[in-house]
C-alpha cells in the first residue's frame, strides 16, 4: 500500500510467481482486478448523492458541482450540500482518472496494457500506444482542468491540474525504459503477468485456416494439419514471438 500526493493504491501482482513454477499470467484476470477498484467509487458516489437528498429534504433541482461562495457561507444547509457535491464529484473524477488515464498506477494503464496483450500486441509496441495515449490525453486534460477552475467547478479543478503532471513524469520514465531496454524494470510492463503471459497470435495474423490454403496456393501441395498453436514471449526477448506448432 503507497500513499501519495492524489490518495492512495495498493499494487498486486500475485497473478503469475513466474516459469520456476510452469504459472504464467492470465491476463483476463488482471483485467478483473484492475476494474474492481475503479467500480467501487460508484456506491461512494450513490452515497453522498443519498446525503444531499436527506439534508434537503429529497429535494435534487439544486444539485449542481459548481462551487458557490455564497452558498457555501448561507448556513449549514449550504455548507453541506456543496460539500456532499464536491464529494459526489470527486468520486466521478477518480472513477474516471482510474478507468481511462493508461499511465502507472491508474488502473487504465493495466486495462489497457492487458487488453493489448490479450489481442497479440508486443510488449513493447503496448508501450510505445500507452505513451503516445497518455501525452495526447494529459493536454487535453491539462486544458480541461484550467477551463474547470475558471469556470468556478472547484477544488476538483486542481486535482485535475495535478494529474497531467504526474502523467508527464510517468511518460518520461516509460519512454526512458522503452529506448533504454529496460522495460522490464518498469513497475508497470516489468509486471510478472506481463513477461511470464500466455501470448496468443496477434489479431492482424491469418488464421491457419488462411495460412494453409496461402500455403496450398503457392505450392500446390497440402501442408500438415495442426490442429494447437502454442505461442510463448522468449526469454531473451520479449518482442519476439516463437510459434511452435504441436501435434
Amino acid at each position: 500500500m503507497i500513499l501519495w500526493p492524489l490518495g492512495g493504491y495498493t499494487f498486486c501482482d500475485g497473478l503469475s510467481n513466474g516459469e520456476e513454477e510452469g504459472i504464467r499470467g492470465d491476463l483476463k484476470d488482471d483485467i478483473k482486478i484492475a476494474l474492481v477498484g475503479p467500480l467501487a467509487h460508484i456506491p461512494m458516489c450513490l452515497f453522498w448523492v443519498a446525503m444531499y437528498a436527506a439534508v434537503n429534504h429529497g429535494d435534487m433541482s439544486d444539485f449542481s458541482f459548481r462551487n458557490y461562495l455564497t452558498v457555501i457561507s448561507s448556513g449549514y444547509k449550504g455548507f453541506f450540500s456543496t460539500l456532499f457535491e464536491q464529494a459526489c464529484l470527486i468520486n466521478i473524477l477518480l472513477l474516471w482518472f482510474n478507468l481511462f488515464i493508461p499511465v502507472y498506477p491508474f488502473d487504465g494503464g493495466r486495462l489497457m496494457t492487458s487488453s493489448m496483450l490479450m489481442m497479440g500486441v508486443a510488449l513493447n509496441k503496448a508501450a510505445l500506444l500507452t505513451f503516445f495515449a497518455s501525452i495526447v490525453l494529459s493536454v487535453a486534460l491539462f486544458a480541461w482542468s484550467i477551463v474547470s477552475i475558471v469556470d468556478g467547478v472547484g477544488i476538483t479543478g486542481i486535482l485535475t491540474l495535478l494529474v497531467p503532471f504526474h502523467m508527464w513524469s510517468e511518460c518520461h520514465q516509460l519512454y526512458s525504459s522503452i529506448v533504454g531496454g529496460r522495460l522490464r524494470e518498469h513497475p508497470l510492463f516489468g509486471r510478472d503477468c506481463y513477461i511470464h503471459r500466455d501470448a496468443v497470435p496477434s489479431i492482424f495474423q491469418l488464421s491457419n485456416a488462411a495460412r494453409n490454403a496461402a500455403n496450398t496456393n503457392t505450392t500446390g501441395e497440402e501442408p500438415e494439419q495442426n490442429e494447437n498453436v502454442t505461442v510463448n514471449p522468449t526469454e531473451t526477448d520479449l518482442d519476439q514471438i516463437t510459434y511452435v506448432d504441436v501435434e
